[in-house]
């Protein structure tokens, strides 16, 4: 009976998060609106955003080279002329062009792609800032829930050694117990009572990290649904699909798309310039007028300019070297973003698999420690078991529901690092990206490096069920599935 009733308590507790005594508010805050609140308003995500908005501009200064530019130029001044005669005269000059590039070497074209590349990169970076920091949001979201939990544990021992010192303090004004007694008891309840302080401050501490990430005081929190229907069925399958979607490697496959693109504008320079130019030009007291018997001349001129350079120091031949130094750098960086990514996926999911397997030994060992508890408390009412050993006892189930609570909190947490490490965790929340997040696929796959990348994400793959969770099959190629599951409690 008393197994049940430690069991139940139990899974209250993390079916509840372990909230916090006093009045209620109104509104429970869920990790959805929190990670919601951290991506829209962190300084890291916007900053990342407005760089991706600077960088349309950069498309928009690109694309001005296909439009005419339009200049007009006036000036005045005196020219003092000795040969053939002497004399000053006071030029005037008016003057309006028009030029309209016709060919630069693909110089242009080249551009604007490799700025488009260049928005890409920032939009995927600006999708792995958020999934970063929808991570650490879901961290400091765990630590309040778990440090709660821990808090209505130390509460729990301490009330059970109160109701225990006023049994020996009965036992020992009959005459049942010895004085030795009542002092062990005493020392427990005092070590009870700092444990309570330390799950206190440990509570603190999570609630101000809370606030220092979120931006908000923690309300009252809701345990969120387990996410381990969502992961991948395999580690290897886990590391196919971070290949396929993670952005950080979506964002260096870009940047080398953009260094591809900047090389071939390196190359206009060894082709001919030509362009369309018509200027209309009015003149007045100029010194080539008093040959001609006029004192002013207005003309319309139009060309079609070739300009071809020649030689430059062979600074044009140094650029494209540089350009060739450039892809092989950004390559090297894509070939270590890919490492970093499948490190990760692999750390992620081993601690993933050890926290099930941990689970399963500390639920067993919180029902052992339950049943020698409640026996050893009945064994010492008819006298078979000192007080030294039921405090002992009880001291072991606190103990081992307490290490259950951090493990339960730490496997949440893994499932989530697992998500965010494929570059999903956003979506598996039910959450956008950001507007500034917003990616070409059809121009991200461009990249002349794609043959590294996995082939995309299946349409339907099978679910991986964690401990006590009821196996549900997803399939989604957004990785916007919503779903109840079972809480990660003792049965």
């Amino acid at each position: 009976m008393a197994l049940k009733k430690y069991c139940t308590v139990f899974a209250l507790l993390l079916m509840s998060g372990a909230q916090a005594s006093g009045p209620s508010p109104a509104h429970a805050e869920t990790l959805q609106e929190a990670v919601n609140q951290m991506i829209t308003t962190h300084p890291d995500v916007r900053a990342a955003a407005h760089n991706r908005l600077a960088r349309d501009e950069e498309v928009r200064q690109a694309r001005s080279g296909y439009f005419p530019t339009l200049d007009l130029e006036a000036g005045t001044g005196k020219d003092y002329v000795y040969e053939p005669f002497n004399g000053n005269t006071s030029p005037q000059e008016a003057r309006i062009g028009l030029r309209q590039n016709i060919f630069a070497g693909f110089s242009t074209v080249n551009e604007v792609d490799r700025q488009k590349a260049r928005v890409q990169s920032q939009a995927n970076i600006v999708r792995s800032t958020a999934d970063n920091t929808a991570l650490k949001a879901t961290n400091v979201y765990l630590e309040v829930l778990k440090n709660q939990a821990i808090v209505e544990l130390a509460k729990e021992n301490l009330t059970l050694h109160q109701r225990i010192a006023d049994q020996i303090k009965l036992r020992s004004e009959s005459g049942v117990d010895r004085l030795a007694d009542m002092d062990q008891i005493q020392s427990r309840l005092n070590l009870a009572l700092a444990n309570v302080v330390v799950a206190e401050q440990g509570l603190l501490d999570a609630q101000a990290n809370y606030d220092a990430v979120i931006g908000s005081p923690a309300s009252q929190l809701t345990r969120p649904d387990n996410p381990s229907p969502l992961l991948p069925v395999s580690r290897e399958e886990a590391e196919r699909m971070a290949v396929a979607n993670h952005p950080q490697l979506k964002s260096a496959m870009a940047d080398l798309e953009a260094r591809n693109k900047q090389d071939e504008v390196a190359k206009s320079p060894f082709m001919p310039l030509l362009d369309l130019e018509a200027d209309r030009v009015w003149q007045r007291d100029i010194l080539s007028d008093y040959y001609n018997g006029y004192d002013k001349q207005e003309d319309l001129r139009i060309f079609l300019r070739l300009r071809y350079n020649l030689f430059n120091g062979w600074k044009d031949e140094a650029r494209k070297s540089e350009t060739a130094h450039l892809i092989n750098e950004a390559r090297e960086i894509k070939n270590n973003t890919y490492r970093q990514v499948v490190e990760s996926v692999r750390l992620s999911w081993q601690a993933h698999e050890a926290l099930q397997k941990r689970i399963n030994y500390l639920r067993q060992r919180l029902q052992f420690a339950a049943s020698t508890a409640n026996a050893y408390t009945k064994q010492w009412n008819i006298g078979q078991r000192t007080l030294l050993d039921v405090l002992d006892a009880e001291a072991e189930r606190i103990d081992s529901a307490r290490q259950l609570v951090t493990a339960e909190h730490d496997s949440l947490y893994a499932d989530y690092r697992v998500l965010n490490s494929i570059g999903r965790l956003i979506p598996s929340l039910n959450l956008r990206w950001p507007e500034e997040g917003a990616v070409d696929d059809r121009a991200a796959g461009a990249s002349s490096e794609s043959e590294s990348s996995a082939p995309g994400k299946p349409a339907q793959t099978t679910s991986r069920t964690g401990a006590g969770a009821t196996t549900v099959s997803t399939s989604s190629t957004t990785g916007s599935s919503s779903m109840r599951l079972s809480p990660l409690t003792m049965k």
